[in-house]
């Protein structure tokens, strides 16, 4: 009998590839989603240390020129912080996008690995029938001549 031949093989050597390559965009772009959360809470965090030192100024000795900068500051600060907001939103997206691919990726690969799998129980059971087939006819033979000779 010959050997087992998976006819979409190459398919399924494709859908390996593709994940892998899906996988390492996947990590690259939540890296970038980190990073951009990462910025975002600094600003948060610098916002909130100017919002604090303003407040701390205005109990002690009033340096009028230093609070009105920060004062200015602050919506400049609060248009980052907006902006950064929407740059994190879109890489979370596009992390989320990546990761919807990936997993359909994923469900085409294990569909084509059931379908070889089912094909190689169906080519064992064939084999495993001739080779069965092979012995009874050798048993049988065997039988025949040793009933002749008797």
């Amino acid at each position: 009998m010959k050997k087992f031949v998976f006819k979409l093989q190459t398919a399924l050597d494709l859908k390996l590839k593709a994940e892998e390559i899906k996988k390492e965009e996947l990590v690259t772009v939540t890296g970038i989603y980190k990073e951009s959360c990462r910025v975002l809470e600094s600003l948060k965090t610098r916002l909130a240390e100017i919002q604090d030192m303003v407040r701390g100024k205005q109990g002690e000795q009033l340096d009028v020129t230093e609070i009105k900068r920060c004062q200015e500051y602050i919506p400049v600060l609060n248009e980052h912080i907006s902006q950064q907001a929407l740059v994190t939103e879109n890489h979370r997206t596009v992390m989320e996008q990546v990761r919807g691919e990936l997993i359909q990726i994923m469900k085409d690969r294990k569909v084509l690995e059931k379908l070889k799998t089912r094909h190689y129980q169906e080519y064992m059971r064939e084999f495993l029938r001739e080779e069965q087939k092979q012995i009874d006819e050798m048993a049988t033979t065997g039988f025949i001549h040793r009933d002749s000779a008797v």
